[in-house]
C-alpha cells in the first residue's frame, strides 16, 4: 500500500474560529496537508484521504513554532463559506 501527502494552502481574509480553540486564529494563508492512501484491488488507481491537517500559525508568522490541527472536510468547508460570507 502506498501512502502519500497532498499539500496545498487555504487563505482566510478574516479571523477563523477553530473547534477546540478559545481564541480565533488570525486571517492569513495556512498550509493544509491531506494524507492519502492507495486503494488496493481495483483495476484503476484510486486514493482516499485518511486525514486532513491545518498547520498553525499562518504562513506569514515565522517566529512561532508550527503546530497542526486535524480538521474535517466539513469544518474546513464551513470555515471557507463563513469567510466568503463576510466579504
Amino acid at each position: 500500500m502506498s501512502d502519500s501527502r497532498v499539500e496545498s494552502v487555504v487563505t482566510f481574509r478574516h479571523p477563523i474560529k477553530l473547534r477546540g480553540f478559545d481564541t480565533p486564529q488570525a486571517a492569513g494563508t495556512y498550509r493544509l496537508v491531506a494524507d492519502m492512501e492507495e486503494l488496493q484491488g481495483l483495476s484503476f488507481m484510486a486514493r482516499r484521504r485518511t486525514a486532513l491537517r491545518l498547520y498553525l500559525p499562518d504562513l506569514s508568522v515565522s517566529a512561532l513554532p508550527e503546530s497542526e490541527v486535524e480538521i474535517s472536510q466539513g469544518e474546513l468547508d464551513g470555515l471557507i463559506a463563513h469567510d466568503a460570507s463576510l466579504g
